[in-house]
């Protein structure tokens, strides 16, 4: 999980790093403002894509993650009776709801 965390964190690091590069090139760039309007709207719609699909890549994750957390405390309980049922519903509603927020995230960039 801290290699996934890591990942995530190298990725936003790049985007951030293009967005402070391409907004410094064109603050720099001799062009027409016609040209500089039109690449600026091109650069957004690339990056808001970019976001996009690090969003829908993140939900899959937690999806996955919710389907693996599941499967195992099923197996648990059914060899060990110690989970209750209680505890197993409220930890796969947490994941839910982080799924959920997720969601709200990926609507809000689009």
């Amino acid at each position: 999980m801290d290699d996934h965390a890591n990942e995530k964190r190298i990725i936003g690091s790049f985007l951030i790093g293009g967005l402070v590069g391409a907004g410094l090139a064109l603050l720099f760039a001799p062009q027409s403002g016609k040209k500089t309007r039109k690449d600026i709207s091109r650069f957004t719609k690339n990056v808001a894509g970019d976001a996009k699909d690090l969003i829908e890549d993140a939900t899959e994750s937690v999806q996955e993650m919710v389907d693996r957390v599941s499967d195992k405390l099923s197996d648990l309980a059914s060899s060990r009776k110690e989970i209750t049922e209680d505890a197993r519903k409220r930890f796969i509603k947490t994941l839910d709801n982080v799924q959920k927020l997720l969601e709200k995230q990926k609507e809000k960039l689009f």
